[in-house]
């Protein structure tokens, strides 16, 4: 059946169940109840009633009327794939603001709009409710029924779950830095609902959710003790045991709601309002209530030395897999071979394969071709794609999860011959990065402090992006971690030692191309002077450069540019085939200062 037609009978049914509940509309988000970034293939009900594949977005239904409000990452996927009897709400501005407005404009004053709460922030909910209230509507807690809405509606990816290989610091270790924050709060419990939150306390790993290798749990840590809400049968053998010994208990998931209740009565919950769905948040007294960030996110952002150097081998065998990637493709491309974005794909997953550490991408590989490098969050079709021909630019984004780091990384490759406008805007992009990688930076300085390091040069010549530049990465985790961000919006957090980073400023010209250069770094201390204590960063990618999508001249920045590439290729050169380093001499040539 045509996925629109399914849509919009499912969309009909959720107006038969709006009618039963008594509701007059009904919010449906991109969220599952941990409120995670990518969210597993049971909890997309968005996706089902709207037929947008897009991976955020939030559905709006009303008697009469639906939309969708999308950022304009998605603006042009959204026209695309939407029924015509859903139109597109352009998210320009404040999200509740945007959703009260279109509500106010099709729901009669006095009459209710239903969410689950189990899918909205607490935080959120709140904001929501009392604009709503603010137009005459309540936002009521009650939902149709998921199994009317989606009885396709598939079963949960339960993995297994199994002890990190290489954890760097011990579940002791962590359970009591994150008691001690617990305390600085004037708390004495937490419940974690973030599924990396949850992996990073308990040094396990699964595969619930693709590209993120965490599993569907939540914890509860008090003073005394902590108890994991996971089916102990999903746990490889003997690793209940170990929990135990590290204080760490087992609690059916189904009991959870009960447990925090209990716990309400004796003990003050610290809960991040922001991060927690409100169904949880309900659940406790506003007089036991103790709301705060998650203290695991201030911890599992500063890498011990054990994970930085963990992370630097991942990032060396993923250069090799790249290396010898890259080398076949311009092989392939040299012969005058048929090469699709998708066969990138393919290829590239092949060659990280490879390693024995590795075992799944870090996210979806994006490959963009010409124009369609010109969306920042462009996925390729698993088969064909933009056919690679012509003269232009390859743009390839792709990470990879290995047992010893996660990476990120974006690089330029030509085709053909790229113009001298392409190689031109290739070239601000790599002069931004380098700019902010190169950085010294006082202590206390934020991410939105920084960012203009990596605008600076395109900012002269009248050019911009409208993506943040750098995202926190997780150790064996999530590509993004928060709360350290390199954005103009950044959250007013001190970048610290041990923060990883990506570095990925870009250049985007509609129907024409574009451009992104990324590493991963890693903040580290540097000098210190009568002016105060300084610090810099240094990359962790240890991927070259491909000069042959540069300009010549290449500018200021060419010594510094020579210096990376040099290193990277000097480390490659002994671990790669012979017809990769034959590509080195190709690809990786030094630039001219002027």
């Amino acid at each position: 059946m045509n996925s629109k037609k399914e849509a919009l009978e499912r969309l009909q049914r959720c107006r038969e169940e709006m009618s039963r509940l008594g509701l007059a509309g009904v919010i449906v988000p991109t969220a599952d109840p941990h409120l995670s970034e990518y969210v597993p293939a049971d909890w997309k009900l968005r996706q089902a009633l709207s037929g947008f594949t897009g991976s955020a977005g939030t559905l709006l239904v009303a008697d009469d009327a639906a939309a969708l409000l999308a950022d304009s990452r998605y603006w042009e996927q959204a026209e695309v794939e939407l029924p015509g009897e859903i139109s597109l709400l352009k998210l320009t501005g404040d999200p509740v603001a945007m959703i009260a407005e279109w509500f106010a404009g099709h729901v009669v004053p006095g009459n209710a709009v239903g969410a689950d709460m189990e899918l909205l922030s607490a935080a959120f909910a709140k904001e929501l409710s009392e604009t709503f209230a603010r137009e005459g509507i309540e936002l009521r807690g009650s939902f149709p029924d998921w199994k009317v809405l989606w009885p396709e509606r598939p079963l949960p990816r339960l993995s297994s779950v199994r002890e990190m290989k290489r954890p760097g610091r011990s579940r002791q270790e962590k359970l009591s830095a994150v008691r001690a924050l617990i305390r600085e709060t004037g708390a004495s419990a937490v419940l974690l609902t973030l599924l990396d939150d949850v992996a990073w306390v308990t040094n396990l790993r699964g595969d619930d959710v693709p590209n993120n290798p965490v599993f569907l749990a939540n914890l509860l840590v008090n003073e005394k003790e902590a108890v994991l809400f996971l089916d102990a049968k999903r746990l490889s053998p003997g690793v209940e045991a170990r929990l135990l010994e590290d204080g760490i208990s087992l609690a059916s998931p189904e009991n959870l709601l009960q447990v925090l209740r209990h716990w309400a009565k004796e003990w003050k919950i610290l809960l991040d309002p922001e991060r927690t769905n409100a169904e949880f948040v309900q659940q406790v007294p506003a007089e036991r209530l103790v709301c705060g960030a998650s203290p695991v996110m201030m911890l599992k952002c500063r890498k011990s030395p054990e994970e930085i150097a963990a992370i630097c081998e991942a990032h060396e065998r993923d250069a090799v897999a790249l290396a010898e990637f890259y080398a076949e493709l311009d092989e392939r491309l040299l012969k005058g071979e048929r090469v699709t974005e998708a066969d990138c794909a393919r290829m590239l997953h092949a060659w990280r394969a490879k390693d024995e550490e590795f075992f799944e991408e870090s996210f979806p590989t994006i490959a963009a071709f010409g124009p369609n490098a010109a969306f920042p969050h462009y996925t390729a079709p698993e088969e064909g794609g933009a056919l690679l021909e012509g003269n232009g630019l390859l743009l390839i984004d792709s990470g990879g999860q290995y047992e010893c780091g996660t990476t990120d990384i974006t690089r330029m490759t030509p085709v053909g011959t790229p113009t001298d406008a392409m190689k031109r805007d290739c070239g601000l992009v790599t002069r931004a990065m380098l700019r902010l990688l190169k950085l010294r930076f006082p202590e206390g300085s934020t991410g939105a402090g920084i960012d203009l390091a990596a605008r600076i040069d395109l900012w002269s010549e009248g050019l911009d992006f409208g993506h943040g530049t750098g995202h926190g990465v997780g150790y064996v985790l999530n590509v993004h971690e928060g709360p350290v961000t390199i954005s103009p919006r950044a959250r007013a957090i001190p970048l610290a030692p041990g923060n990883v980073l990506s570095d990925e400023p870009g250049l985007y010209r509609v129907g024409r191309w574009g451009i992104r250069v990324e590493n991963l770094m890693v903040c580290q201390k540097d000098i210190e002077t009568e002016f105060g204590k300084f610090l810099k960063f240094e990359a962790l990618t240890m991927m070259p450069i491909d000069t042959r999508t540069l300009p010549e001249p290449f500018g200021d920045l060419a010594e510094d540019l020579n210096r990376f590439n040099e290193e990277r290729t000097a480390f490659l050169k002994p671990r790669v085939s012979e017809r990769c380093r034959r590509w080195l001499e190709r690809a990786v040539k030094p630039v001219s200062h002027s």
